[in-house]
């Protein structure tokens, strides 16, 4: 099953941790701002962004069991 746009954005969140955006900014290619807005829910996300937050997110726990 293929994960939509919204979707990788929330298992991102749940998996987010410091440093996030200014990695994906280097594999995207936009500003860390710019990625900082999306994260915060600013500004849509899309689908490079959005590969891109999952491909680092993938392996992690979430947050609230990594504690």
């Amino acid at each position: 099953m293929k994960l939509n746009r919204t979707a990788k954005q929330a298992f991102f969140t749940a998996r987010k941790r410091s440093g996030d955006a200014s990695r994906i900014s280097e594999i995207t290619g936009y500003s860390a701002s710019h990625v900082t807005s999306i994260m915060n829910g600013n500004r849509n996300v899309n689908d490079t962004v959005a590969n891109a937050m999952y491909s680092i997110s993938a392996r992690r726990q979430k947050n609230s069991v990594a504690a």
